[in-house]
């Protein structure tokens, strides 16, 4: 722990008064790129199979994150300590079959032990849809699996075609489109955002008139 204590004192100093002009500019907002381009970078040396590049890109992201709490910090949100007490929290009120005394077999039993534990904390916080947790700026094609597994749980209804088709099949078919839509001047990512957006407005709508 005494390098993460050195990296911790590196960063108070890259923020203090004497720190780095650039580091000391930046802001929660600004630090988003930044965050976002390192946890790909961390994806890609996982698939690449790369040991010395995954060690490099995880010290990266790490710094993104603990820079991150500085800031806060710095603005009067929360501190450090605070994220790790509640993430150690959560995971063990998230592993009672662990530190509790629930009995659990199966890793299919932990997912749904999970789920159960999570809709018991999330009612306690103000949510107006089951949407509320999908990040917005996921990339389109995450983004609509997740809401793709939302409607099934919550049997909402989208008219599709339930057709059987191999992984490389799929690939082809979706960049065949992808350039289709090019020629045609059409921004993909936008494109499914969009139908994205509808869908999520049908769905709000569709909830909130169950519990009318």
């Amino acid at each position: 722990m005494d390098h993460f204590q050195s990296l911790l004192k590196i960063l108070e100093r890259l923020l203090g008064p004497d720190g780095c002009p650039w580091d000391r500019e930046q802001t929660l907002q600004s630090m988003r790129a930044s965050l976002l381009e390192e946890t790909y970078e961390v994806i890609e040396a996982i698939d690449l199979n790369n040991d010395a590049l995954l060690k490099e890109e995880l010290g990266d992201l790490l710094f993104n994150v603990l820079f991150l709490c500085q800031l806060a910090a710095k603005e009067g949100k929360f501190t450090l300590e605070e994220v790790i007490q509640q993430v150690s929290e959560k995971l063990v009120r998230r592993h009672p079959h662990i530190f509790g005394e629930t009995h659990v077999q199966t890793s299919e039993e932990v997912l749904m032990q999970w789920e159960a534990i999570k809709q018991t904390e999330e009612k306690s916080q103000i949510r107006e849809s089951a949407l509320d947790d999908i990040p917005k700026h996921l990339p389109s094609l995450a983004r609509a699996q997740k809401m793709g597994k939302k409607f099934t749980k919550h049997h909402f209804i989208v008219n599709s075609v339930d057709l059987p088709l191999p992984e490389d099949q799929a690939g082809e078919d979706l960049w065949e489109l992808v350039q289709q839509m090019a020629r045609q001047g059409i921004q993909a990512e936008q494109a499914l955002n969009k139908r994205l957006s509808e869908l999520e407005a049908e769905f709000r709508e569709w909830e909130r008139a169950g519990q009318d």
